[in-house]
């Protein structure tokens, strides 16, 4: 069980080189912080840049320093649920978040189904710890055996058009909008319902039209169809579908490392951010 006696002071100016796992903890007890960041701090190749215990500063976190691996308590999804998972991601595509709990498997799998990468229970060996962050920011799922019939089992109740490939040509954000234009949503309520300004809808619009090569949203979501195919399944030969009159498909949509990918866009410093950089 994870215990400690004091929460270490972070070192967020620590050596972090291209190849380093930059990690920001996400734990609203400070114990659990402490464990974590003692953990994880004389692992070679892993800089713990960040910890909060507040849902509200995760996303300004993660925003700002664009993680590889998020360690995130499912205690603090209790506020907005899963879809801070779909804002973080949204804000970092490339952070892998990893989730931790003592005893919360549906949320872990309500939230590995959001996005996540794997779950880590806070029963685990210190010792496994920075192996498995290192597994995680190198690509691989980590699920407890627990939660893998039970994730075999709800498998059915997901569409196809649900599933997003790991590595994609597609933002996930392009992702989220192709899964509205499936439903027939219009400009309007793709910006209402992401919360984007209609300019910015367009702007994603034109950018997913670039890059499938085709010239309506109608051709766009059966060609996100078959990349999804390609990119999920390894198809290198996907059906053609003629372009007369398409149809949009309809859609709705316990232990504990990936590469670091630099943030395009570098925000304004956040005062939370700071603040939580620099927290016990």
């Amino acid at each position: 069980m994870i215990r400690a006696l004091t929460t270490p002071r972070l070192t967020p100016t620590q050596p972090a080189g291209p190849s380093t796992v930059r990690v920001v903890i996400a734990d609203d007890d400070g114990l659990a912080r402490s464990m974590m960041h003692t953990a994880l701090r004389a692992a070679p190749g892993i800089a713990i840049i960040a910890a909060t215990g507040r849902a509200h500063e995760v996303l300004e976190l993660v925003r700002y320093y664009q993680p590889t691996v998020l360690i995130l308590d499912t205690a603090l999804l209790r506020e907005r649920g899963v879809k801070l998972l779909t804002e973080i991601r949204a804000a970092s595509a490339a952070t892998r978040i990893l989730t931790i709990a003592i005893d919360d498997d549906e949320t872990a799998l309500a939230a590995l189904r959001a996005g996540a990468v794997g779950h880590l229970s806070k029963d685990i060996n210190p010792g496994k710890l920075a192996g498995l962050v290192e597994r995680a920011a190198g690509g691989e799922a980590i699920v407890p055996r627990r939660l893998v019939t039970a994730l075999l089992e709800r498998l059915p109740e997901l569409p196809d058009a649900g599933w997003r490939p790991l590595h994609s040509r597609l933002t996930t954000r392009e992702w989220e909008i192709i899964a509205l234009l499936a439903e027939g949503a219009s400009t309007q309520d793709i910006a209402e319902r992401l919360v984007l300004s209609v300019t910015t809808v367009y702007s994603h619009v034109k950018s997913i039209l670039r890059k499938l090569a085709v010239h309506s949203r109608q051709d766009a979501v059966q060609a996100a169809e078959r990349l999804r195919r390609q990119e999920t399944l390894g198809d290198k030969h996907p059906h053609t579908t003629p372009n007369t009159s398409p149809q949009p498909t309809n859609t709705r949509g316990n232990t504990w490392r990936q590469r670091e990918t630099p943030a395009t866009d570098q925000p304004r410093p956040w005062n939370a951010a700071k603040r939580a950089g620099q927290r016990h």
